[in-house]
Protein backbone atom coordinates (compact mmCIF):
# COMPACT_ATOMS: atom_id res chain seq x y z
CA UNK A 1 0.00 0.00 0.00
CA UNK A 2 1.43 3.37 -1.05
CA UNK A 3 1.04 6.08 1.56
CA UNK A 4 1.29 9.84 1.53
CA UNK A 5 3.35 11.61 4.20
CA UNK A 6 1.88 14.01 6.75
CA UNK A 7 1.89 17.56 5.40
CA UNK A 8 2.24 20.62 7.64
CA UNK A 9 1.21 23.99 6.24
CA UNK A 10 3.10 27.08 7.42
CA UNK A 11 1.92 30.48 8.51
CA UNK A 12 3.41 33.38 6.60
CA UNK A 13 3.92 36.35 8.92
CA UNK A 14 4.98 39.43 6.96
CA UNK A 15 5.26 41.45 10.17
CA UNK A 16 8.52 39.59 10.92
CA UNK A 17 10.29 40.95 7.80
CA UNK A 18 13.46 42.80 8.76
CA UNK A 19 15.22 45.49 6.79
CA UNK A 20 19.01 45.58 7.21
CA UNK A 21 20.26 48.88 8.62
CA UNK A 22 16.83 49.92 9.89
CA UNK A 23 18.09 49.93 13.48
CA UNK A 24 20.46 52.81 12.61
CA UNK A 25 17.65 55.14 11.53
CA UNK A 26 15.89 57.60 13.85
CA UNK A 27 12.72 55.50 14.18
CA UNK A 28 11.03 57.91 16.57
CA UNK A 29 10.79 60.44 13.70
CA UNK A 30 9.45 57.98 11.11
CA UNK A 31 5.84 56.83 10.66
CA UNK A 32 4.99 53.33 11.87
CA UNK A 33 4.28 50.81 9.10
CA UNK A 34 2.23 47.68 9.86
CA UNK A 35 2.57 44.70 7.50
CA UNK A 36 -0.23 42.10 7.40
CA UNK A 37 -0.06 38.55 8.72
CA UNK A 38 -1.18 35.90 6.22
CA UNK A 39 -2.36 32.58 7.64
CA UNK A 40 -3.50 29.45 5.82
CA UNK A 41 -7.12 29.13 7.02
CA UNK A 42 -7.69 26.45 9.70
CA UNK A 43 -5.79 23.72 7.84
CA UNK A 44 -2.65 23.11 9.86
CA UNK A 45 -1.88 19.55 8.78
CA UNK A 46 -3.25 16.83 6.54
CA UNK A 47 -2.80 13.17 7.47
CA UNK A 48 -2.79 11.09 4.29
CA UNK A 49 -1.04 8.04 5.78
CA UNK A 50 -4.15 5.85 5.57
CA UNK A 51 -4.89 6.52 1.87
CA UNK A 52 -4.63 3.33 -0.23
CA UNK A 53 -3.55 4.40 -3.72
CA UNK A 54 -3.77 0.89 -5.18
CA UNK A 55 -7.57 1.18 -5.34
CA UNK A 56 -7.54 4.47 -7.26
CA UNK A 57 -7.75 4.71 -11.06
CA UNK A 58 -5.63 7.82 -11.85
CA UNK A 59 -7.07 8.33 -15.35
CA UNK A 60 -10.65 8.38 -14.05
CA UNK A 61 -9.76 10.69 -11.18
CA UNK A 62 -7.82 13.21 -13.29
CA UNK A 63 -10.54 13.43 -15.93
CA UNK A 64 -13.32 14.14 -13.43
CA UNK A 65 -14.75 17.69 -13.77
CA UNK A 66 -14.42 18.34 -10.02
CA UNK A 67 -10.70 17.60 -10.18
CA UNK A 68 -10.28 19.95 -13.14
CA UNK A 69 -12.20 22.67 -11.28
CA UNK A 70 -10.15 22.13 -8.11
CA UNK A 71 -6.97 22.40 -10.17
CA UNK A 72 -8.09 25.75 -11.57
CA UNK A 73 -8.98 26.95 -8.07
CA UNK A 74 -5.53 25.89 -6.88
CA UNK A 75 -3.83 27.75 -9.73
CA UNK A 76 -5.88 30.84 -8.91
CA UNK A 77 -5.03 30.64 -5.19
CA UNK A 78 -1.32 30.29 -5.93
CA UNK A 79 -1.54 33.23 -8.34
CA UNK A 80 -3.16 35.44 -5.70
CA UNK A 81 -0.54 34.38 -3.15
CA UNK A 82 2.26 35.28 -5.57
CA UNK A 83 0.65 38.65 -6.32
CA UNK A 84 0.25 39.36 -2.59
CA UNK A 85 3.88 38.50 -1.90
CA UNK A 86 5.05 40.65 -4.81
CA UNK A 87 2.93 43.54 -3.54
CA UNK A 88 4.53 43.20 -0.10
CA UNK A 89 7.98 43.21 -1.73
CA UNK A 90 7.13 46.37 -3.69
CA UNK A 91 5.90 48.07 -0.50
CA UNK A 92 9.09 47.02 1.28
CA UNK A 93 11.23 48.47 -1.52
CA UNK A 94 9.20 51.69 -1.50
CA UNK A 95 9.64 51.92 2.28
CA UNK A 96 13.40 51.37 1.99
CA UNK A 97 13.66 54.03 -0.73
CA UNK A 98 11.57 56.44 1.35
CA UNK A 99 13.69 55.83 4.43
CA UNK A 100 16.92 56.28 2.46
CA UNK A 101 15.60 59.55 1.04
CA UNK A 102 14.65 60.81 4.51
CA UNK A 103 18.02 59.85 5.97
CA UNK A 104 19.88 61.50 3.11
CA UNK A 105 17.90 64.74 3.48
CA UNK A 106 18.38 64.70 7.28
CA UNK A 107 22.16 64.63 6.97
Amino acid sequence: MTQFPRISLPTIDLSKITIPGLDKLPLDKLPKVELPKITVPQLHSIDLTSVDLSRINPAAVLSHPAVKQATEVGYTAVGFAVLGFQKAQVRRRELVDSLKARVNTAQ
